[in-house]
């Protein structure tokens, strides 16, 4: 039995609806940041291959989702990194919450449920105060490292590590 509120492992069955809420966060997390043409090519048909994949295979246990009134209102996902110059070995790929659920606490809850006080290294949005600040207060600092995501527009991306 899943949690009225409160964060949960993603199951194959969550996959639609994680489709969904991708795409809404990322219009509401980047808008001002990436343009309308950007977000008119971003799909939930596309991300919805991507979460079927996700959850059908072996990175499923690394990815939850929050819950309100039994509706999946946002997810987190964490996975392997091998790279060279990484500072850690888990990589936060992403904790995205629909904009009306920020403050509600869910977004601390799929942190600790993704890494709970492990070491670990993430990249965000440089322009991201927001999410910067919520990282920090989890212990994650810049660690000087950036990257420029050509396929998002030249948005820049600092790592953070803890």
């Amino acid at each position: 039995m899943s949690p009225i509120n409160g964060v949960r492992p993603a199951d194959s069955r969550d996959a639609r609806r994680l489709a969904e809420i991708h795409v809404e966060c990322w219009k509401q997390t980047y808008s001002g940041l990436l343009s309308a043409g950007f977000f008119a090519q971003q799909s939930v048909s596309d991300k919805l291959a991507i979460w079927s994949g996700i959850l059908t295979g072996p990175r499923r246990p690394w990815h939850h989702v929050a819950e309100v009134d039994g509706s999946v209102v946002g997810f987190s996902g964490t996975r392997l990194v091998s790279l060279d110059d990484s500072p850690g070995e888990i990589e936060l790929w992403g904790i995205y919450l629909l904009k009306d659920h920020h403050g509600s606490g869910l977004g601390q809850q799929l942190l600790d449920a993704s890494l709970g006080d492990s070491p670990a290294m993430l990249w965000v949005a440089e322009a991201n105060t927001r999410a910067r600040s919520f990282y920090r207060r989890n212990g994650f600092e810049v660690d000087g490292a950036q990257e420029v995501v050509q396929e998002w527009e030249d948005l820049v991306r600092v790592r953070m590590i803890r």
